[in-house]
């Protein structure tokens, strides 16, 4: 005797589909939400690298401004504004292997003894060294020094003449660093930075953007014990 097969009605049909349709929803909810924080993430750990790597780059050559045991090459700060930072050391002796790293030889005139900081024309932190421009951080929104003395009272920039350049035993270091694209679509929940970003004296060095784009503040103080010396 056969049985008669008769399959799904129509109302368990369009359930299985709004089940189906359900689950799909999830998955794909669940996808892009991965995807968002993936590219999120990304960004910001970009972001995060590349101005720690250029603080780290900061903090060691500045910490050598002034350096000079020979005395004889007149090395120090020579230029201190609060969005630039110039200076010389005398580190290097050509005739000696590079693996040397200090090895002076009495003047500021080598490679990478004379280097200056600043933000260029398209929003990037670098270093310019013997006339050349080296790119330490993109998307750099702000960049200041604080200039401090012995007793940590600070010396108010721009610092101008040979006697106050020499005063200076600190430098307080603060950057603003961007991501390199803006929230929205493809990221994490929306987002407006309307935060004022401050130095370590509580002076504003970048105000509220009111845009969609992510920013990281660092800062710290770099010691300058060899400045002033010569």
């Amino acid at each position: 005797m056969m049985k008669r097969n008769n399959g799904f009605t129509l109302i368990e049909l369009l359930v299985a589909m709004a089940i189906a349709s359900i689950v799909l929803a999830a998955v794909v909810t669940t996808y892009v939400l991965q995807v968002r924080s993936k590219n999120t993430q990304a960004v910001l750990t970009d972001m995060n690298q590349t101005a720690r790597a250029a603080l780290e780059i900061m903090n060691r050559e500045i910490g050598f401004a002034g350096y000079d045991p020979m005395r004889t090459a007149d090395a120090g700060i020579q230029v201190a504004r609060s969005n630039q930072l110039d200076i010389t050391m005398d580190i290097n002796d050509p005739s000696q292997p590079a693996s040397n790293f200090l090895s002076p030889d009495g003047d500021a005139l080598d490679p990478n003894e004379s280097v200056s900081y600043m933000i260029n024309g398209n929003g990037h932190l670098g270093r310019s060294t013997g006339g050349v421009y080296q790119p330490l951080a993109r998307n750099v929104d702000a960049l200041d020094f604080v200039y401090l003395d012995a007793q940590g009272n600070v010396i108010a920039a721009p610092v101008a003449g040979a006697a106050a350049l020499a005063r200076i035993r600190s430098v307080q270091v603060t950057i603003v660093a961007r991501a390199g694209e803006a929230g929205g679509d493809g990221f994490t929940g929306a987002y407006t930075d309307d935060e004022d970003y401050l130095n370590q004296q509580g002076d504003v060095i970048l105000p509220a953007p009111n845009d969609n784009f992510r920013r990281v503040r660092f800062t710290t103080t770099i010691q300058t014990p060899n400045n002033g010396l010569t």
